[in-house]
């Protein structure tokens, strides 16, 4: 499925990023929110919506309170010696990064995309 591989790139995004960034915040809007590809691009993580209002990406990378949106409903996080969990009735996601906003995106990103159709 064409959305579970954008998500997949998403993860692997995170995984590999050494900083935050726009791309990034981008990249991650457009895997959850598949719509956004839809929408005439203003620059990296904002896009224009058909009554002309921006439509802006969280700063997920940057901010723990960005990345605390992603976790899937149903779902809740927690910070555990081994890394960010999601965690759910079962299984329980897990992310690991120098920065703590992408631990949060790769566990939330993780848990959507396994999850399927209960995103």
């Amino acid at each position: 499925m064409a959305e579970d591989a954008i998500l997949a790139a998403a993860i692997t995004a995170c995984q590999l990023a050494r900083l935050p960034s726009r791309l990034l915040d981008a990249q991650i809007a457009l895997a959850v929110f598949p719509a956004l590809a839809d929408l005439k691009v203003i620059e990296a993580g904002v896009w224009r919506q058909d009554d002309g209002a921006p439509a802006r990406a969280l700063r997920y990378p940057s901010s723990r309170f960005a990345a605390a949106t992603l976790v899937p409903t149903g779902c809740w996080l927690e910070v555990r010696r081994v890394g960010t969990c999601v965690c759910c009735a079962s299984p329980d996601w897990f992310g690991v990064h120098a920065i703590g906003a992408l631990a949060i995106c790769i566990a939330a990103l993780h848990a959507r995309l396994e999850r399927g159709a209960d995103k």
